[in-house]
């Protein structure tokens, strides 16, 4: 599995103008690095979840720096409710869960823009949503090693399939980069509710996105298994396997 560049000189001219989709790409000339599986003692099986591009709209100074502790993202964004419950285990451990993660997410709002950025394409044209922070935010992870976010299911942008960033810190270092995406089924049914319908589904398929698509066994690790429906929302849970 290819290793990624986070590309965090992004961040620095985000508020200049419009950024590249390439910049969401994976970076082909980085070094290989080893995804390692484990089985604890009680039968449970975990893996190093893949490592992916942190892409171009991070946090504007670094995740690290964000300052947005809340299990709710929201920030006043319509959509189809969301909640996704992160479990970090540490696949050196036995698959023992890892408390005091800060995991922190991204991602676009139902017309694909971002909060915190200037001069971004897509659906209506170029929008400037700097000083905004919705759809961002962290939390640490409990005494289960799980941490829990309420918000709306993204939309999409072009040459992008549908996805949600994230990062895990543990005691302040950068343990994982990653992104998760989302069965067709459900995005397609979502993409052409009341809310979205604008928009309408997104032509990127999930195996020919250039960061899910170079390895299916990567996308069903990356992939978010979801119940609900569009009038009740979704929820599921999203297994991060990180080595410690």
């Amino acid at each position: 599995m290819e290793r990624k560049s986070f590309l965090r000189t992004f961040a620095v001219a985000a508020a200049a103008g419009p950024l590249l989709i390439e910049a969401c790409k994976k970076d082909s000339s980085s070094t290989q690095t080893e995804t390692t599986t484990t089985t604890s003692t009680n039968g449970t099986t975990c893996t190093t979840s893949p490592t992916e591009t942190e892409g171009p709209y991070p946090y504007v100074g670094g995740e690290i720096t964000n300052p947005l502790n809340r299990a709710d993202v929201t920030g006043g964004q319509t959509g189809v409710p969301l909640t996704v419950t992160f479990l970090v285990v540490n696949v050196n451990d036995n698959c023992n869960v890892v408390t005091g993660a800060r995991v922190d997410i991204w991602h676009c709002n139902k017309d694909g823009y971002y909060s915190g950025y200037a001069n971004q394409p897509g659906l209506l044209g170029s929008k400037s949503y700097v000083g905004e922070t919705w759809l961002r935010g962290y939390l640490l992870t409990d005494a289960s090693g799980i941490a829990k976010f309420t918000t709306i299911y993204p939309g999409w942008y072009g040459g992008r399939a549908t996805h949600i960033h994230m990062e895990v810190f543990v005691n302040s270092v950068l343990k994982k980069v990653s992104q998760l995406t989302f069965s067709e089924t459900i995005s397609d049914a979502v993409h052409v509710s009341t809310l979205y319908a604008a928009h309408g589904v997104n032509p990127i398929r999930n195996a020919s996105d250039s960061v899910f698509g170079d390895s299916a066994t990567d996308l069903a690790l990356e992939t978010l298994a979801l119940t609900g429906s569009v009038s009740a929302g979704y929820s599921g849970t999203f297994t991060i396997g990180v080595a410690l």
